[in-house]
């Protein structure tokens, strides 16, 4: 009797999961359709109507339940958003993301001045074969790369796992890591632009974005938008930059490293929906994988 009862639940268990496959194929179908009556996607994430669906289809659940009914209908709700993005995408040619415009074409060393502090000159110079001018601190590197006097900087990091300290530096300037050079002594050379170039050899993307504090699971939705777009994760480091600033905002800056091509219309779908969604998404790099 009981292996009966058993084989009866299973087989009610593969009715719902029909139904669900069903009913999740309409909401993504619709979503598409309601996405091509607005211009840019601009109504596509609309955070008073997600807290209203959660309200609603929690409502009345266990407190068990209602952590799980939130996590599933965040995914479903996040998915159906990524399909509406991919729309966009793909039916506005001419829509440019945020480092789209700093985007360029070749190779990430060409000839030009290398701005770098003067401790590490004689290293970069001869790992380079470029002019070098040296600065007197790693903040003043910055400074004068930012303000025109040079075409790259160049820092030398211990390896790919210490590097936070140099992102912490570059997150939120118009600055982007260009390549990471292997120094004969084991170091590595950081070199960065202010432009992002799509060398082909280059699989390697570097992001910084934000986490709330106060949302449960925004951590994992955010990675599930990457891993969705086939993008693999290299590193990943969660740093409080400024903290009266974090607080106040409830927010954490993740640096994390991806697998994937900048080019792919899954990689700019989900920078799309990161941008559109996160308090704060930026690419700071692209390199060449080692």
């Amino acid at each position: 009797m009981k292996m009966n009862e058993k084989v009866i639940l299973r087989q009610i268990i593969d009715q719902c999961d029909d139904s669900l496959r069903d009913v999740f194929l309409r909401r993504m179908d619709i979503a598409v359709r309601l996405t091509k009556l607005e211009d840019d996607g601009a109504e596509i994430f609309d955070e008073p109507r997600i807290e209203e669906v959660l309200r609603h289809v929690t409502y009345g659940l266990s407190p068990e339940l209602i952590i799980r009914a939130n996590s599933l209908w965040k995914s479903l709700m996040r998915m159906t958003r990524g399909r509406q993005y991919r729309h966009v995408i793909t039916h506005r040619p001419n829509l440019q993301l945020t480092h789209e415009k700093d985007l360029v074409d070749g190779d990430s060393v060409k000839d030009g001045i290398v701005l770098c502090p003067t401790e590490m000159a004689r290293t970069v110079a001869s790992a380079l074969g470029m002019e070098v001018n040296p600065c007197h601190s790693i903040a003043a590197t910055i400074e004068a790369l930012l303000e025109g006097k040079g075409d790259y900087g160049a820092l030398i990091v211990n390896s790919f796992y210490e590097t936070d300290w140099l992102y912490t530096l570059i997150y939120r300037q118009p600055l982007y890591i260009n390549a990471f050079i292997p120094l004969p002594d084991g170091r590595m050379m950081a070199l960065f632009s202010k432009k992002l170039f799509s060398d082909d050899s280059n699989s390697i993307i570097s992001v910084a974005f934000a986490i709330r504090m106060d949302q449960q699971g925004d951590l994992s939705q955010t990675l599930a938008t990457l891993a969705e777009a086939q993008m693999n994760l290299e590193y990943f480091r969660v740093k409080t930059q400024d903290i009266d600033d974090d607080d106040q905002q409830k927010i954490n800056i993740v640096f994390a490293e991806f697998s994937g091509s900048m080019t792919s219309v899954a990689t700019r779908t989900a920078f799309l929906q990161l941008e559109r969604e996160l308090p704060f998404f930026r690419v700071i790099g692209y390199r060449a994988s080692y």
